[in-house]
């Protein structure tokens, strides 16, 4: 037995009252003869013994009285088995987009907000994770005000993920009784590293949709056949039972156009939009379904792309560069070595050596520094190339020339999966008219290869702004110029010289932004939405400013690029698609999970097992019985 309030075992001190009281009434009187009483010396004798008996009994039956309710203020109880275990009770509430899936009468994540605000013991310490943030040792009362505000996050919890969190939390207690609550839909969770978890015990509430469909905007691009027009190709995917919906186009807050989608495959159905090609758009795709709304709105960007300026040195123009490096797009300036200027090369972003029989010290020094600050340079060789001078430029760049190696050899390999090359062919070619040359350096180093010969060697390699050819491209050494390949490879490596922004980019999805300007010590770009200001890591060049983006923004939408007040460009984000309704009733969760149906059933499970055995009613009972007794006492005994 325990006391819920031992404070009170000083009104035991009460029991010196009765006692003096007693004691005072067996206190000897003096005994004084008297005449005349002799024969009732018998009678007084006997009732004398009588009284002192009623008088111990009395104080007794007080005594008791004033025990027992001394004992009942302190609120005795037998504790239960977990009574004196330290505690230390996790609860993981799933905000994922997931769980803004609908529910009897709200979304799933609104019900089981609901369901702590109403059902968790207010009196009970517990500590709160979230997808981004945990809340240790609070009651539910301290955290009402952040429940009812908490909003959705990005990205899919797993089981793995959700298991490494606990174990850290867990990791800085030393309680005996730990316990993870997991409100979630546990949509994709991985159950396996569960399977032998045994930090703390488990109990999980799955919350399910009542309407398991929905749609999804996967993806959009563009599609350019037209110079004077631009198709917008717009991915949906159906989930469970939703049926197809109209797609809508806004630029701004203005629709612009609205249109169906045609079905490709299962469940994946494609709508098209026809653009100006130049025209500049900052747009927003919806689609209107009663599943999760996070995925119902995919926003874009257009801009008009840069100028983009391409410097070619080399013994005489080359009219083929003219033809891929069209004046629309890029601004082309071919020149000799000798009347080279160079404090041009810093304004360039593509230079382009083509066929220079040695690389002087002179231009050396300055495309090291080109190439520093973020510039992209392209090597082609002559037949005759002095390669002690091309080596000694490499040096530091990991790459080298080997010597020349003649003879007959076709260009058989393509390497589509080279960052230039993706989304650049509809299919991979297998087979086609395949080009050649009559020799070559072989290029030794670490540069991946994009297109190689038939026995495994590179012809074309490079990457992170550097691009080395193996052969000549001019004359009889090589007839690649005539081969359809040429355009691809070096219209991309142009245009990768200074990517534009992608008509969208993905939160958490590392990426980067180059831009045409220089900034001063001064200027910060920022990066400016609806309700954030953000100032992304950026990096300064001598002719570009490079934004990288990872974490930050963490909010869907379409932004503004600003350089103190200036605006340059827009961009757009977009959540990520992983999250989607889960059309499984049946969940297969570990069988170390012990699921309950309700907040209710896993609270009052709790509570039972947590419960005491209060005994302060039988004392108060037991108080009664002793004033029972003295008023038995003082009617019946003299």
């Amino acid at each position: 037995m325990q006391l819920q309030h031992p404070e009170f075992l000083w009104g035991l001190l009460l029991l010196v009252l009765p006692i003096l009281v007693h004691l005072l009434q067996l206190r000897r009187f003096q005994k004084t003869p008297f005449t005349n009483v002799t024969l009732l010396k018998r009678i007084l004798a006997e009732s004398n013994k009588s009284s002192q008996l009623k008088k111990w009994l009395l104080l007794l039956s007080r005594l008791g009285l004033l025990s027992a309710l001394a004992i009942a203020f302190c609120k005795p109880f037998i504790p239960s088995q977990e009574f004196d275990l330290k505690k230390d009770i996790l609860v993981y509430l799933d905000n994922s987009f997931s769980m803004q899936a609908k529910g009897e009468s709200t979304t799933l994540l609104q019900q089981a907000v609901q369901d702590l605000l109403q059902s968790f013991p207010p009196e009970l310490d517990f500590t709160l994770m979230t997808q981004s943030e945990i809340y240790p040792k609070m009651k539910v009362a301290d955290l009402q005000e952040r429940l009812l505000d908490l909003d959705f996050s990005p990205g899919t919890p797993t089981g793995e993920e959700i298991r490494l969190r606990a174990e850290a939390r867990f990791a800085r207690t030393d309680s005996a009784d730990r316990q993870l609550w997991i409100l979630s839909d546990f949509h994709q969770w991985d159950t396996t590293p569960w399977k032998d978890w045994d930090r703390a015990r488990v109990l999980a509430i799955p919350y399910r949709p009542e309407t398991p469909g929905n749609i999804s905007i996967d993806s959009a691009y563009l599609v350019r056949d037209d110079p004077e027009k631009t198709e917008l190709n717009v991915l949906l995917t159906l989930h469970g039972d939703a049926q197809n919906s109209p797609v809508s186009l806004y630029q701004g807050n203005r629709l612009i156009a609205k249109t169906g989608g045609e079905p490709l495959a299962e469940n994946l159905v494609r709508a098209r939009f026809t653009l100006p090609a130049s025209g500049p758009l900052n747009g927003t795709l919806q689609v209107t379904d009663n599943g999760l709304s996070y995925d119902n709105t995919l926003f874009i960007t257009q801009n008009k792309p840069p100028l983009l300026r391409v410097l070619g040195i080399g013994p005489q123009p080359a009219p083929f560069l003219d033809r891929i490096f069209t004046p629309e797009e890029f601004s082309l300036l071919q020149t000799t070595l000798r009347e080279l200027d160079y404090s041009i090369l810093e304004q360039q972003h593509l230079v382009l050596l083509n066929e220079l029989e040695e690389i002087p010290q002179s231009l050396a020094q300055p495309l090291q520094e080109f190439l520093g600050q973020g510039g992209s340079l392209v090597v082609i060789p002559s037949n005759e190339a002095n390669t002690n001078t091309y080596n000694r430029f490499f040096n530091g760049l990991g790459v080298r020339f080997g010597p020349r190696t003649d003879g007959e050899i076709l260009i058989t390999e393509i390497n589509f999966e080279h960052p230039l090359f993706r989304n650049v062919f509809e299919k991979q070619i297998e087979n086609f008219d395949y080009p050649g040359s009559r020799s070559y350096y072989p290029v030794e180093g670490r540069l991946p290869l994009m297109i190689g010969y038939q026995n495994g060697e590179p012809f074309l390699s490079g990457q992170n702004g550097l691009y080395v050819f193996a052969s000549p491209l001019s004359g009889d050494f090589s007839n690649f110029r005539q081969s359809p390949l040429i355009v691809p490879s070096l219209y991309s490596i142009g245009k990768q010289s200074l990517p534009g922004a992608d008509l969208y980019y993905q939160i958490g999805q590392e990426a980067r932004l180059d831009l045409d300007i220089s900034l001063q010590e001064d200027e910060i770009l920022q990066l400016r939405g609806s309700s954030v200001n953000i100032i992304p890591q950026q990096q300064s060049f001598a002719r570009k400013t490079r934004l990288f983006f990872g974490l930050q923004p963490d909010l869907a939408g379409n932004y503004l690029i600003d350089n103190q007040g200036d605006s340059l460009l827009r961009v757009s984000f977009n959540y990520p698609r992983t999250e989607k309704i889960s059309t499984e009733r049946a969940l297969a969760l570990p069988g170390s999970f012990e699921i309950l149906p309700d907040m209710d059933t896993l609270v009052s499970g709790y509570q039972n097992r947590n419960r005491n055995t209060p005994l302060w009613k039988w004392f108060v009972i037991l108080a009664l019985l002793f004033v029972l007794a003295e008023m038995i006492l003082q009617k019946t005994m003299r």
